[in-house]
């Protein structure tokens, strides 16, 4: 009798809620993994503009102090994730999901410094959740999405209080709003359609594995 040396692929668990038995977590975890670089690199955009921002526009030494602060935590977090990733080291889940908080926070901290509308610095959202929505889930995105939206909102209701509470500047609110709210929904067309790539591929590589096996289990009774 013949060993076998073709590899295997380790068949997913069949208590997965993929289709053919295949596990959605693992292509989950892949996804993280894939876009992960992504978060970094987006990251990396919003501390080197915000920074320059920053240092440009600050209308007082203390909130550009505070400013530059929360920027610095932001490069060094991502310093060690890019290190981690460079590496080739595993990154636990939460840490990835924390790191992300952290940016919305961030930058809904910077907005609160600022107190104006508009404001040039909520454009620091998109790429922010531009980079979430190809990386993580649908829901986890929404989570993101909504908590950035709404904290958005709410430190925007004083300056348009002291601004006399227009209508212009009501709908210039709106529109900002919506538009946070479509880049991560585009994002999301992607991860989806990149989500069931990436389930067909692994039901390929099963139909694959299971003809091969099927073909050596042949070959061998025909040879005893």
């Amino acid at each position: 009798m013949t060993q076998s040396t073709v590899t295997r692929r380790i068949p997913p668990d069949d208590s997965g809620t993929g289709s053919f038995g295949v596990n959605l977590d693992d292509v989950l975890d892949d996804d993280i993994k894939a876009g992960l670089p992504v978060i970094i690199y987006a990251r990396w955009v919003l501390v080197i503009a915000g920074l320059g921002l920053t240092l440009w526009n600050s209308a007082n030494f203390v909130e550009a102090q505070v400013s530059v602060l929360i920027i610095l935590v932001l490069a060094v977090g991502n310093f060690f994730l890019q290190v981690e990733v460079n590496r080739e080291r595993p990154i636990k889940k939460w840490i990835v999901y924390g790191a992300s908080a952290v940016d919305i926070g961030a930058i809904t901290g910077v907005l609160l410094l600022t107190n104006t509308l508009p404001s040039s610095t909520y454009v620091f959202f998109m790429p922010a959740l531009l980079a979430l929505s190809v990386t993580f889930s649908t829901f986890n995105t929404a989570k993101y999405t909504v908590g950035a939206v709404i904290g958005y909102g709410l430190i925007s209701i004083a300056p348009i209080n002291d601004m006399g509470g227009g209508t212009v500047e009501a709908t210039s609110l709106l529109i900002h709003m919506l538009i946070l709210l479509s880049v991560p929904f585009c994002g999301g067309v992607f991860w989806r359609l990149e989500r069931t790539r990436r389930t067909q591929e692994i039901n390929a590589d099963m139909v694959e594995q299971q003809l091969t096996d099927n073909f050596e289990t042949t070959s061998t009774g025909g040879d005893a």
